[in-house]
C-alpha cells in the first residue's frame, strides 16, 4: 500500500496505428485486460483511431507495466504515464 501511495495511479495508453484492424485491437485489449468488456474495448479502439491515443485503463504502476508489455506482444503501440499528468478530459495536461 505504501508503494502505491508513492507511485500513484498510472494510465495504459494505446496509440493509433494504421496496421491493425479494429477487431484485432479490440480482441487484444480484451485478452490482456480481462476486466474490460468487448464493448468497452471497442470504444477504446475507436477513440484511439479518432484521437490518436486513448486510455485503456488506470491502475497501479506495476500492473500498468504488465498490461503495456502484454499489449505490445500483440504488436500494438502502447505506453504508460502517471495519471497525475492528465486533466479530467482524458487529455494530457500541459507542462507547467
Amino acid at each position: 500500500k505504501e508503494d502505491l501511495d508513492q507511485e500513484g495511479w498510472w494510465r495504459v495508453l494505446l496509440h493509433n496505428d494504421e496496421i491493425h484492424t479494429f477487431e484485432y485491437v479490440t480482441e487484444s485489449i480484451v485478452k490482456v485486460c480481462p476486466q474490460l468488456t468487448k464493448k468497452k474495448a471497442f470504444q477504446i479502439t475507436r477513440t484511439t483511431h479518432t484521437a490518436g491515443v486513448a486510455t485503456v485503463t488506470t491502475v497501479w504502476k506495476q500492473l500498468a507495466e504488465q498490461m503495456c508489455l502484454g499489449l505490445q506482444t500483440y504488436g500494438l503501440t502502447v505506453s504508460i504515464a502517471p495519471d497525475a499528468n492528465f486533466n479530467d478530459n482524458n487529455e494530457q495536461a500541459p507542462e507547467a
